[in-house]
């Protein structure tokens, strides 16, 4: 297999200042070319890519660097015509530019990259911060990582995490897709894609229980995969039932004789897992007899399934 060509940094950055520069000759009637505050915020922009690869070994970016020196003086030339000006300003004032943009830069990169290694390791995906940021250090538009485990013996999730740049040039954890290999069950792979949200995000053990089949509990209503239709992206449509609906979990374990009701932590620690979608390991007691069973909460039809496996 061939190996994939070196990511070309500079050209990146370029690229997205170029695109910048179009959408905003897009919302103005005057001309930009010209533009003396554009200018300026173009040479700045300029500056601080120079100083943050300009210990590149990459000889495409060390290429790209030499272009965009001349790119830099002719910009200078425009702005200040004045030969002197610009002696004065390579002497005093592109030296003071150049380490404020290397220490913005590097501020920037580090706060970025702990937020991701932060959100990651919520979500329970762990041990990921070296490869994020080794990442982070190519410069790509968006890149993305893969992580498989196995659940038990017969089961694996194979992961694939989403990271995309945005405007600001800051990575985003777009969300991951995440496909449930059964190996006794190999035609019944399920995959779905789970996005990062404000108001709530799926995390793995949550995805897990989705995929198997059960419902999790979120904000206060109840959500779970519909396993029988998808949307056009290939992804489960989902189905969610509002407090409204009238699922009460608390009640429906209640009319069950379970041993763990005796225990008000061990019964509130069931109801959490529950609601987490997990199939929790229950005693059942019947005739004064303890039987072990596994149970599910199954909101559509407002009680909670029971298995004996």
């Amino acid at each position: 297999m061939n190996e994939p060509l070196p990511v070309n940094r500079v050209e990146t950055e370029l690229s997205q200042w170029r695109s910048r520069e179009e959408r905003f000759s897009k919302l103005f009637s005057f001309s930009l070319s010209n533009n003396r505050t554009l200018l300026k915020e173009k040479l700045h922009h300029y500056e601080r890519i120079a100083a943050k690869y300009k210990s590149s070994q990459n000889l495409d970016e060390r290429f790209a660097l030499r272009m965009l020196k001349q790119e830099k003086n002719r910009i200078l030339k425009q702005l200040y015509p004045n030969l002197l000006v610009r002696l004065v300003r390579k002497v005093l004032v592109a030296p003071l530019i150049e380490q404020i943009s290397i220490r913005q830069d590097l501020k920037e990169v580090e706060q970025n990259s702990q937020s991701l290694h932060d959100l990651v390791q919520r979500i329970g995906f762990r041990d990921l911060s070296a490869r994020i940021d080794q990442q982070i250090s190519q410069g790509q538009d968006q890149f993305s990582i893969p992580v498989s485990y196995y659940i038990n013996e017969k089961e694996r999730l194979d992961h694939q995490l989403t990271f995309v740049k945005d405007q600001a040039g800051h990575y985003q954890f777009e969300g991951y897709k995440t496909a449930l290999q059964n190996e006794s069950k190999p035609e019944e792979t399920r995959q779905h894609y789970f996005k990062m949200q404000e108001d709530y995000s799926i995390d793995t053990t949550q995805a897990y229980n989705l995929l198997a089949g059960r419902a999790i509990q979120k904000e206060g209503s109840w959500i779970q995969l519909d396993l029988n239709d998808k949307d056009s992206n290939g992804n489960y449509l989902i189905k969610e039932f509002h407090s409204g609906y009238g699922y009460d979990l608390e009640k429906a374990v209640q009319q069950l004789p379970l041993k763990e009701l005796s225990n008000k932590t061990e019964a509130d620690k069931l109801q959490d897992a529950l609601k987490q979608g997990s199939r929790q390991s229950v005693i059942l007691i019947k005739n004064g007899n303890e039987h072990r069973f596994y149970i599910e909460a199954n909101p559509q039809f407002k009680l909670v399934n029971i298995y004996d496996e």
